[in-house]
């Protein structure tokens, strides 16, 4: 959901776990929306009463009582999205991995399905890399491959992998 982000809690390379609480929006104005949706639910509610009562005595058409109770199901629904999305104020991982980049700060105000976070899952890795135009025929998916990282000096040992795809 939108909204400005109070709490950081992951960093870059940290490993995290499912569950792991990752960052947390500020819960006001989820609070807010999930506080007036059920205020238009409990007056939705109480109207459909009221019409209920009024049809009895026939004082009011079916077409009316259906207008109240099809206004109440949808205060209903709308009260139950608003309670689920304050919910989404809080950020978990929904897997174990390592965090690979960190792309929104506490104090900034992100939006709807903006991501605030790049996740590599725990098990198999992926490096991009680039090659040449003149040697890409020379590659093909699935062939071996040996990664060796500059920063890590002549002593590291390289990584062995498989080409995936070019």
């Amino acid at each position: 959901i939108a909204g400005k982000i109070v709490e950081r809690r992951a960093d870059v390379g940290q490993s995290v776990k499912p569950g792991q609480l990752l960052a947390r929006l500020d819960p006001a104005d989820a609070a807010l929306q999930a506080t007036q949706a059920e205020a238009q639910r409990s007056l939705a509610a109480a109207d459909l009463v009221r019409t209920r009562d009024l049809r009895e005595k026939n004082f009011v058409s079916a077409a009316a009582l259906d207008a109240r109770e099809t206004t109440f199901r949808a205060a209903e629904a709308q009260a139950q999205l608003a309670n689920n999305q304050a919910a989404y104020t809080t950020l978990v991982a929904d897997r174990a991995g390592v965090i690979g980049q960190v792309l929104a700060e506490p104090g900034q105000v992100v939006g709807v399905g903006q991501a605030v976070f790049r996740m590599a899952p725990d098990g198999e890795r992926e490096i991009a890399i680039a090659i040449p135009e003149g040697e890409v025929s020379g590659f093909k998916s699935g062939q071996p491959a040996e990664v060796s990282f500059w920063s890590a000096g002549t002593a590291a040992k390289p990584l062995t992998g498989r080409l995936r795809e070019v």
